[in-house]
């Protein structure tokens, strides 16, 4: 189901990515992704970069917007579900060391520590469903996961968006410096040694 789902987002990217909404596909691939709570967000988010590189900066923005709004959906989902059938419906999540330490972070630091969690690689769902049953204020919640998620996407983007060029340059750097090897190798070997006048006496 996962496969398939990533599969299907990256062939909606694909089909957009010459449309001057592409970033807004993003966007919205980014719901569906952080909806789905399996689909890793990260790895469609490079593949869009690298279809249009030079829009870098307004893919990360409208990514990061989609995630804060598919996180606001789960912050709901959670909060409706309560204790009792959060821990029923998922407990792999909360018997994980991901959702030990977001409680324990959330609890010392509140809204501060999901901005932190959301900047980084860490999981996000057990921190947000913590969010969810312990009644923080959602407009908090989701504009602390906005702007550590656009934190992040910003820099993936940046990278993303700079690694053709880069590659392409070391690439041309290699091949410029392998043809002046093979001109100098095949220069020499055409250069006699010696020259021979016809008579065999050497000039």
């Amino acid at each position: 189901m996962r496969a398939a789902l990533e599969s299907g987002l990256m062939r909606a990217l694909l089909r957009r990515a010459d449309s001057r909404a592409f970033p807004a596909v993003v966007g919205a691939v980014a719901v569906a992704a952080t909806l789905s709570m399996s689909v890793p967000f990260a790895t469609l988010l490079v593949a869009a970069v690298l279809m249009a590189p030079r829009r870098w900066g307004a893919i990360a923005v409208w990514a990061s917007l989609g995630a804060a709004l598919g996180a606001a959906f789960l912050y709901l989902a959670f909060h409706h579900l309560g204790w009792a059938r959060l821990f029923a419906a998922y407990p792999d999540v909360v018997r994980s060391s991901a959702w030990a330490d977001a409680t324990r972070w959330l609890s010392t630091y509140g809204v501060a520590a999901l901005l932190v969690i959301a900047a980084t690689p860490l999981p996000m769902t057990p921190a947000l469903m913590f969010a969810a049953i312990s009644r923080l204020p959602i407009a908090e919640v989701v504009f602390a996961l906005w702007i550590g998620k656009l934190a992040k996407y910003l820099v993936y983007a940046w990278l993303a968006s700079q690694f053709p060029d880069r590659a392409l340059r070391r690439g041309q750097r290699h091949a410029d410096a392998l043809g002046a090897i093979l001109a100098r190798a095949v220069s020499t070997a055409r250069a006699p040694r010696n020259d021979v006048r016809p008579s065999g006496e050497v000039r």
